[in-house]
């Protein structure tokens, strides 16, 4: 199956997330982007801890997988619902510049965003076409892929730049749950999620 590749380098807005310092936390997000699915994933401490969000583009559902120290859990949203732990502002306007840079590659055009409490720049691509490209972010209204972008995900903030793009190959079976993961509800995965970022 044809996807396309972006590699994003991951830069943490603050020095730490609940009682986590993000300076040891993964500095890269892979993802593909299909006709039908958009697969993001973040891994690291030695393999032992990865999140990984499967959005179905068709029916317009996440699931998301995380394995922390090989408890593996797993949750699929309704349609149109957001991500276990992403959060999503109150308010969220866009408005589009005109104004343009190349981005890992990629031609991308600036654009403002304003959430009511604060206003910051990412910044959009029309280099490829993807149908729903951000149903796993508050930005799901948004049209074209994101090449640089900020987001939250319980206690840790973090922006998200591509670094590189490519066309690739990728089997099928990536968009599919393992067998070894257990369904959870959205209550429970935020509960872990969170915990994550706490002492208790």
């Amino acid at each position: 199956m044809e996807a396309r590749y972006l590699k994003y380098r991951v830069t943490y807005l603050e020095s730490r997330a609940g009682d986590v310092p993000t300076r040891i936390l993964p500095d890269v997000m892979d993802s593909y982007y299909t006709e039908s699915f958009v697969l993001t994933r973040i891994h690291g401490f030695f393999e032992q801890f990865s999140l990984v969000q499967i959005a179905d583009l068709r029916r317009r559902k996440v699931t998301t997988l995380l394995n922390f120290f090989g408890t593996k859990v797993c949750y699929t949203g309704r349609s149109g619902e957001l991500p276990p732990g992403v959060f999503e502002p109150g308010k969220l306007e866009v408005e589009y510049t005109g104004e343009t840079r190349v981005i890992g590659g990629l031609n991308s055009e600036r654009i403002c965003v304003d959430t009511g409490t604060e206003q910051f720049s990412m910044y959009i691509t029309r280099d490829f076409d993807i149908r729903r490209p951000n149903i796993t972010t508050p930005y799901h209204f948004i049209d074209y892929p994101l090449s640089d972008f900020r987001i939250q995900l319980s206690l840790l903030k973090m922006h998200l730049t591509c670094e590189e793009s490519e066309i690739t190959t990728v089997e099928s079976s990536i968009f599919s749950v393992p067998e070894e993961y257990r369904e959870v509800s959205r209550e429970a995965m935020e509960h872990i999620i969170n915990s994550l970022f706490t002492k208790d």
